[in-house]
């Protein structure tokens, strides 16, 4: 069992135990429960290869893709293959952080590799489900619902960071015209950062990030399939294409109707909420 890493970069090795402590306190239920366990062990031989952190989130996409490509073959068998190859792509997400705060690095470029392989593959996988109902049943209408779903998914991941970059540019514009004053209470949340800026999706208030929320469903259809020979995973495929656009309207809607944006800046801010025009 290793327990000390000695780090290409002479910075002082770190052990398991170290390693652990820099793995978030607050995270998902299953992420913290089958992949952290396993992420703190390949991040010890991560950092003592000196694989950068960058490395780690654009191996997590390739295994991505290839989970995909295995999930849209008809065969179940090959289609199987889809969860261990998502389980190891789970642990790489976790270890491309974990490298990254070991290492020391801060530096932009990494921020966006991790995030980017969530907008890739989410998506992939979506469709990916169309993909293989349509060769499965040699018609066009899986296919077609597959990337219906697949369209929707990928505003239904960036959208909250649209929403986020909204709120940051608007600060820095006011910072740019004056001190700008945070509210006290969110200087106090660095772990809740993402719910702060208008960024924790439904999911994550179920502690299910979209992405692991998708494999978990996936693997109970396989299974299901698997045991009943009936076709669970193209109807998997229909629920996404029907979810998808219905959730992505209700949310277009909702921020639209309720000034979703404005209070989360006037929450940042500590300012009263203004009442609508007109109100007396």
């Amino acid at each position: 069992m290793p327990g000390v890493v000695t780090e290409a970069s002479n910075r002082p090795a770190l052990t398991l135990a170290e390693i652990e402590a820099l793995q978030p306190p607050i995270s998902t239920g299953l992420t913290q429960r089958i992949c952290r366990p396993l992420s703190k062990h390949l991040t010890w031989y991560l950092l003592r290869w000196g694989v950068p952190a960058p490395a780690v989130s654009a191996a997590n996409i390739i295994v991505g893709i290839l989970a995909a490509a295995c999930l849209a073959c008809p065969h179940l068998g090959v289609s199987l293959l889809f969860v261990p190859l998502m389980y190891v792509a789970e642990v790489l997400d976790c270890c491309d952080g974990e490298v990254a705060r070991g290492s020391g690095t801060s530096d932009v470029t990494f921020a966006f590799a991790d995030v980017a392989g969530h907008y890739f593959v989410t998506p992939l996988v979506v469709l990916a489900l169309g993909l293989r109902a349509a060769v499965q049943y040699q018609a066009l209408a899986p296919l077609a619902a597959g990337a219906l779903a697949a369209i929707f998914c990928t505003p239904t991941i960036t959208l909250y960071r649209v929403r986020a970059s909204i709120l940051l540019e608007e600060l820095l514009v006011r910072a740019g015209n004056g001190p700008v004053l945070i509210h006290p209470l969110l200087t106090s949340r660095a772990d809740h950062l993402p719910s702060d800026f208008g960024f924790d999706r439904p999911t994550h208030r179920l502690r299910l990030p979209l992405g692991t929320g998708m494999t978990v469903i996936i693997a109970a259809a396989m299974l299901a399939e698997l045991v009943t020979g009936w076709g669970v995973l193209w109807w998997v495929s229909v629920a996404t294409a029907v979810a998808f656009p219905l959730g992505r309207v209700y949310d277009y809607t909702s921020s639209i109707r309720t000034r979703r944006l404005t209070r989360e800046l006037q929450r940042i801010l500590g300012e009263e909420p203004k009442p609508p025009s007109g109100t007396p």
